[in-house]
C-alpha cells in the first residue's frame, strides 16, 4: 500500500510541476546598443560586459515567467545599464576592482511592451530606474552574486509594475 502512495504522490507532484511550467509568460529582452551603455562591465573587456548582459536577460525572462499570467507576452528593451560601483580613473589597467559607493548607484533605463496572447496591449512604457539607497537595502536574495543591486533593482520594478497582473495571476 505504501509504495501505491508514494507512487500517486510522485504523480500528482509530476503534473503539478508540468502544469506550472505551461503557466509561465513569455519574456523577450534585447539591448539597444549595449556599446554605447554607461557601464555594463569593464571597458577592456567584453567578456564582462557580454556576461552580465546575458545574466540580466536570464533574471528578467525568469522573472517574468514567475510574475505574469501565462498567457501574457513581455518584450524588454534595455536602453542603458549603469552598474553599481565603478572603475575609478587611478586605478591601473591591470589592476582595475569595481569600487562600491552610495555615490554610484545602479541604473537601468528601459522600454516595455506586455501583451497577451491575442495581441491585445495591456501595459507599455519607458522607465528609468535608479536606486540610490542601494547600500542600505538587504541584499540577501542575491548574495554573492556581483549583479545583486542590479537584479534587486529589476525585482522591485516588476513588483510594482505588473502588481496588477501578479494578483490576476494570483487568483487564477
Amino acid at each position: 500500500m505504501i509504495p501505491l502512495t508514494a507512487l500517486r504522490f510522485a504523480l500528482l507532484a509530476a503534473f503539478a510541476a508540468a502544469a506550472t511550467a505551461c503557466l509561465a509568460a513569455t519574456a523577450t529582452v534585447e539591448f539597444v546598443k549595449p556599446d554605447s551603455f554607461t557601464d555594463s562591465g569593464r571597458a577592456r573587456h567584453y567578456v564582462d560586459r557580454d556576461s552580465n548582459l546575458e545574466n540580466l536577460r536570464k533574471h528578467l525572462i525568469a522573472q517574468a515567467a514567475k510574475m505574469l499570467p501565462a498567457d501574457e507576452t513581455l518584450a524588454i528593451f534595455v536602453t542603458d545599464v549603469d552598474l553599481a560601483g565603478a572603475f575609478e580613473p587611478w586605478q591601473t589597467y591591470s589592476r582595475e576592482v569595481r569600487i562600491v559607493k552610495d555615490i554610484y548607484p545602479p541604473k537601468i533605463d528601459l522600454n516595455f511592451r506586455l501583451t497577451r496572447a491575442d495581441g491585445t496591449l495591456v501595459k507599455e512604457g519607458t522607465r528609468s530606474m535608479r536606486d540610490t539607497g542601494f547600500l542600505t537595502t538587504p541584499g540577501l536574495r542575491y548574495s554573492g552574486d556581483n549583479l545583486r543591486y542590479e537584479k534587486i533593482l529589476l525585482d522591485d520594478w516588476m513588483e510594482k509594475e505588473f502588481k496588477d497582473q501578479l494578483a490576476a495571476s494570483a487568483s487564477k
